[in-house]
């Protein structure tokens, strides 16, 4: 015979307590996971590497890996609320790098300890927008890792872009400290990567530096300082405008000169190794390098010129109807893999920052 036993009230109550741990447990668990993968999870986060610090470690002296260095950069450490929002969403994505925020002063530090050199074309430049632009390729050329503007959010964590690339990630001081051993030293070679905006590949601005990544040591960002010189020294650099001097159009045009010169060569290594911008670095035994242009929906998945009005009302930082989880469903960056999306603030102006376009980040958050 079966019986049954009816439960007291008090093994009621433990069962009914027990019930309502696992239900809130459970719905603790959807929430943070939902919150991953928006890249707004409030777990680890890569830890702050200040300025200071990274200036005195000493430089790379292996070349064919990408450091696990997230590098963005204001006028200052307090970053406007949208910004801030957008750039914890890199770190958050990638808790094992470390996050390096340049302000308009490390920037002059950095240049003077670097690139004594540059010192008089940096200061000549019209604005610190060109400034601003400039000093990235200097971040990638010495330490490597990734640069990323502030109205950047990341969707999916960096190293496995790498790793669809055959780079290896690796901590930032492990580049320098020998604990990074390579198992195929021969296959190794410097890379830099860029994004391509859009389709169309004459666009003057289809190449944006909003974004970069490279192992440390590319002889390319020194290209890229070259052609500032040419400029500054061939024409009145106060009309200049910073998309032509130091910004996207310039960065197209030198990856153009790069595929066009120096792909696959070592004469870009051996003639800057005898002009004024001796390598920092030393010799570095003739290692390949190669420049990467992902395809546009790895980076760049809204196109403020391809999608054009159609998606800017979503999609653009400063339009009333902003909505960045909207956004990202129109422009179907999760179908495309994105791992990044960019919503195009334009906060800078030739001579400083747009008080308009700085409004719109500056509260509320980024729904």
């Amino acid at each position: 015979m079966i019986s049954f036993s009816v439960p007291s009230p008090l093994r009621r109550g433990v069962v009914a307590a027990t019930i309502s741990v696992v239900i809130i447990g459970a719905l603790i668990l959807i929430h943070d996971l939902s919150s991953s993968s928006n890249g707004f999870a409030s777990h680890s986060q890569a830890a702050q590497l200040p300025t200071k610090n990274i200036l005195s470690s000493p430089l790379a002296k292996n070349f064919g890996v990408v450091p696990k260095l997230i590098h963005q950069s204001w006028t200052s450490t307090d970053l406007p609320a949208k910004f801030e929002v957008w750039s914890r969403s890199c770190r958050e994505q990638n808790p094992d790098w470390q996050w390096v925020l340049w302000t308009d002063e490390d920037n002059l530090n950095l240049v003077k300890k670097y690139f004594p050199w540059f010192l008089q074309y940096y200061e000549k430049l019209p604005g610190e927008i060109y400034r601003a632009d400039l000093v990235r390729n200097m971040y990638m050329y010495l330490y490597g890792g990734m640069y990323a503007d502030l109205d950047l959010e990341c969707l999916r964590p960096a190293n496995e872009l790498f790793k669809s690339y055959n780079v290896t990630t690796v901590p930032h001081s492990s580049t320098y400290d020998g604990s990074y051993h390579s198992s195929s030293k021969a296959q190794e070679e410097r890379k830099a990567f860029f994004g391509r905006m859009g389709t169309d590949e004459d666009f003057d601005h289809s190449i944006p530096n909003a974004w970069m990544a490279a192992t440390p040591g590319h002889p390319f960002f020194l290209l890229s300082l070259e052609g500032v010189i040419e400029k500054l020294k061939q024409e009145d650099s106060a009309k200049l405008k910073a998309e032509v001097l130091t910004g996207p159009i310039a960065l197209r045009q030198r990856i153009n000169l790069y595929r066009d010169n120096y792909r696959d060569s070592d004469e870009l290594d051996q003639r800057l190794s005898t002009s004024s911008m001796a390598d920092v670095f030393g010799p570095q035994d003739r290692m390949k390098h190669a420049v990467e242009v992902l395809p546009f929906w790895n980076v760049y998945p809204y196109s403020w010129s391809r999608d054009g009005a159609a998606f800017r009302s979503l999609c653009s930082a400063n339009s009333p109807e902003y909505d960045r989880e909207r956004c990202k469903l129109v422009v179907a960056a999760d179908h495309w893999g994105s791992y990044f999306i960019t919503y195009w603030s334009h906060t800078w102006s030739a001579q400083g920052h747009n008080s308009d376009n700085l409004k719109n980040i500056q509260g509320g958050g980024a729904r």
